[in-house]
């Protein structure tokens, strides 16, 4: 059943209170008991007015109980409660308009969902930003920060309400942000941190603007330590490679020279000569094959091949491989691994881990002296150790020492043939292995040299 909406009723009365107007004007006009009786002009006014009181009555309980429910639902919208819906009881105005409030709700539900998801997602993002990240008020004044920019600031417990240079790691950023926030521009600078020795920071400074006015600042700092360290090694790099091909080359060169100029001619000089071009030469080779082993390991592009490989059987055929160096030569290589002793490698790799811990071992341990192999076994891995009664190695070079063409005494090293790379080859192939190296020396007292492979 359709309801008669709260116009349509005040309609009909208006005709009701027009009609019973027209009565009375009539009997006014022809008389009395010539048209209507008297009493019959009384019942028609009165029944006239009854009809009006009552539609004006019905139309207020209609109106009133409409509005009412929409009010209270109106309400729950206001207090952010958009599930509600008002029952739509009529096709008419009110109706009309609770089917407007009820599709409003509907949008708005579907917007705050929205503006919901959004917020999650930015939250999740800010907190989980590798960068620090700090936004202030226009006086300096922390307003928010995500977590990394509290353990840079070194604020776990929150430096909401607090001047950004009165944290303990704030300086360094504060001086952006109010650069910022005073020129109205962004600021970008490295610097390093006071409370983290070694570390340099890349910060960001942003102005904020509302309404034409810089409100706050939102400043970023990223750690930019290892991009700075690779570049100077990279410089180092570039510089180690030119310094250690120079040398060979202007001997090679000179040596040449010398031999177009005449010295061709003198037979013994010639040989001489020559000889010294070839080991010069063949320097030159070394160098470059272990720049090519170190670039493929670095790039990632060898692949291990992994196998079984018992540990004492290896280094059995390395050292028989090389009998005048290891075996005959004057300083004496004992084998001490167990048998039985089995670690899951790439043997090829393994091999030249072996040699060139073993040949450095040999070169730097004096005539007479001693070498050893020999192993222990960890819970899940094996540690070898090689270990010589060398001169012992400088407490200051040994964090270094597996670096690239890095090099205790420069000199003797050239002169017994290394290249500088062979420990740093070492150390990408273990590392390929997922074990780890490292030395224990003093001076006087010998080294050793070690590296795990997993089981």
């Amino acid at each position: 059943m359709k309801y008669l909406s709260p116009s349509k009723l005040l309609v009909l009365a208006s005709y009701a209170l027009v009609a019973a107007a027209a009565c009375l004007l009539t009997a006014a006009t022809l008389g009395v008991e010539s048209v209507l009786r008297k009493e019959n002009i009384l019942l028609a006014v009165g029944g006239s007015a009854f009809f009006v009181f009552a539609s004006a009555w019905l139309v207020t309980r209609l109106l009133s109980g409409s509005l009412g429910e929409i009010t209270g639902v109106a309400r729950r919208f206001a207090a952010g409660d958009l599930s509600s819906r008002i029952p739509v009881r009529s096709s008419g105005e009110i109706g009309e308009l609770a089917r407007t409030l009820n599709a409003m709700a509907d949008e708005l539900g579907r917007r705050v969902r929205d503006a919901e998801l959004r917020r999650l997602e930015l939250e999740a993002a800010f907190s989980n930003m590798a960068e620090a990240v700090v936004v202030t008020d226009g006086a300096g004044v922390i307003a928010r920060m995500n977590p990394r920019a509290r353990t840079l600031l070194q604020a776990p417990g929150g430096g909401q309400g607090k001047r950004l240079m009165d944290m303990p790691g704030g300086p360094e950023l504060s001086e952006a942000a109010l650069k910022a926030l005073a020129g109205g521009l962004p600021v970008s600078s490295e610097t390093k941190s006071g409370l983290e020795p070694g570390i340099v920071l890349s910060v960001t400074a942003s102005p904020i603007r509302e309404q034409g006015s810089i409100g706050g600042c939102v400043v970023v700092a990223r750690d930019i330590t290892a991009e700075r360290r690779l570049e100077a090694m990279r410089r180092d790099f570039v510089a180690n490679v030119s310094h250690e091909l120079r040398t060979p080359l202007t001997a090679i060169t000179g040596y040449v020279e010398t031999l177009l100029g005449g010295a061709l001619e003198d037979k013994e000089h010639a040989r001489e000569f020559l000889g010294v071009i070839g080991e010069h030469a063949k320097r030159l080779d070394n160098i470059v094959s272990d720049l090519l082993k170190l670039s493929r390991l670095e790039s990632g592009a060898s692949l291990l091949e992994k196998s079984e490989v018992e540990l004492k059987a290896l280094a059995d055929g390395l050292l028989a491989g090389f009998p005048a160096r290891f075996l005959d030569g004057p300083v004496k290589v004992t084998n001490l691994l167990a048998p039985g002793l089995m670690v899951r490698a790439d043997r090829a790799r393994l091999d030249q881990v072996f040699i060139n811990l073993l040949d450095n071992a040999v070169k730097f341990t004096p005539a007479g002296g001693s070498v050893q192999v020999s192993a222990q076994e960890l819970h899940d891995a094996v540690k070898v150790l090689v270990q010589d009664d060398g001169p012992g190695i400088p407490v200051e070079h040994l964090p270094r020492l597996f670096e690239r063409f890095y090099r205790v005494d420069k000199a003797r090293s050239r002169e017994l043939g290394g290249t500088g790379l062979g420990l740093s080859i070492v150390r990408h192939i273990v590392e390929m292995h997922g074990g780890s190296v490292g030395v224990e020396s003093a001076e006087g007292k010998g080294s050793t040299f070690w590296f795990t492979i997993p089981k």
